[in-house]
């Protein structure tokens, strides 16, 4: 048994890639341990610089899968700079979808058209995804048609399980974000982890989101909710940004605020034992909240660019929403407030389950 697993996200930059990655090999090695673990990533972007050219190669792809015309699929795969052929010396296929099932994703089409035809003649699975397809009607015909063909279609929380099964996916089931399935650290590790930063003996934590970009709004945005945090908690902000954009925005809010920046090469282990050590977290990044919630630190939600971190929020019977970037200082001092009184024994685990996905 050889299982191919892509998006092999192991070397992204991003904490929450990172992590995610290695809980699918953690599960799937514990469920198969005579198994081979082959990852996988995707050549580059074709037409990085010609969006429309991609585009519309992306639209010849999709009226292709459905229209169940396999040699049309398998040229648009060619001309976006994939082929089938990465996967011949695997006998099965498990698609890790985080971050790609979404209206925003750049690889969204080339990962649908791989599915459709590596599920020819082998057992493929889809799992630990978001699925927000934007209402596109478009969009959502094509996701619906590839998933229904394979073996098992898995999503890690509620909104995304609704969705799915509204737009057709009947067999989608509901299996955790694979973040939940690491081992967790305990005190000591945590301490071990986090001791080379020389930070606070007391902090905050906060991160960014996929909803603000690098330009000057966002950074009002982020500055007026960092000024917030500062005045009602009195303690200092260790900023975490893994992402592009929180990195750029974490250097300019430094020029504002005294901020300890944490930021790669640092490791997502070392950046869990961070956030595990704080005395809140407050921003828009999935992975980090998730992060928090395994080691019972009270988090503040802020959005996303999809409903991702809703779903977290619901999955995990959370009583605070996802705050807008937008929310007036009155609306996020409330919310600080009724974060840091949380009954610590809300914060359980939160099982993923048998992992053995094929057969």
């Amino acid at each position: 048994m050889k299982i191919a697993c892509f998006l092999n996200t192991s070397g992204s930059i991003n904490w929450g890639c990172q992590a995610t990655f290695e809980g699918v090999r953690h599960l799937l090695m514990q469920a198969y341990p005579e198994a081979e673990f082959v990852p996988l990533d995707l050549p580059p972007l074709s037409f990085r610089r010609l969006r429309p050219a991609r585009r519309w190669l992306e639209r010849r792809l999709g009226t292709a899968i459905l229209n169940d015309n396999e040699a049309a699929v398998e040229k648009a795969l060619a001309r976006l700079n994939v082929s089938t052929g990465l996967f011949d010396a695997c006998t099965h296929i498990c698609f890790n979808g985080e971050g790609a099932v979404h209206y925003r994703s750049g690889h969204l089409m080339r990962c649908m058209g791989l599915l459709y035809l590596l599920s020819r003649d082998r057992p493929v699975v889809a799992i630990n995804q978001t699925i927000d397809l934007g209402n596109d009607a478009w969009l959502e015909r094509v996701v619906a048609h590839v998933y229904r063909r394979l073996e098992r279609v898995s999503v890690r929380e509620p909104m995304s399980l609704r969705y799915a099964r509204g737009i057709g996916i009947d067999h989608a089931e509901l299996v955790p974000d694979t973040v939940y399935g690491l081992p967790r650290m305990d005190a000591q590790e945590l301490a071990r982890r986090a001791a080379p930063y020389a930070l606070p003996e007391r902090y905050l934590t906060m991160t960014g989101s996929s909803a603000l970009r690098d330009d000057r709004s966002s950074l009002c945005r982020l500055s007026a909710v960092a000024g917030t945090l500062l005045d009602a908690s009195g303690l200092p902000v260790v900023f975490m940004a893994s992402a592009k954009a929180d990195i750029r925005l974490a250097a300019r809010l430094a020029r504002r605020y005294p901020l300890t920046i944490i930021q790669p090469p640092v490791r997502y282990l070392d950046a869990m034992a961070i956030i595990a050590r704080s005395g809140l977290l407050a921003g828009g990044r999935q992975h980090p909240n998730i992060f928090a919630w395994m080691y019972a630190v009270p988090y503040l939600p802020f959005a996303g660019n999809t409903f991702k971190n809703s779903g977290v929020a619901e999955l995990q019977h959370y009583p605070l929403v996802p705050l807008p970037w937008n929310a007036d200082a009155a609306t996020v001092r409330a919310a600080w407030e009724k974060a840091v009184a949380l009954d610590r024994s809300i914060f359980h685990a939160i099982p993923v389950g048998d992992f053995r996905l094929f057969g």
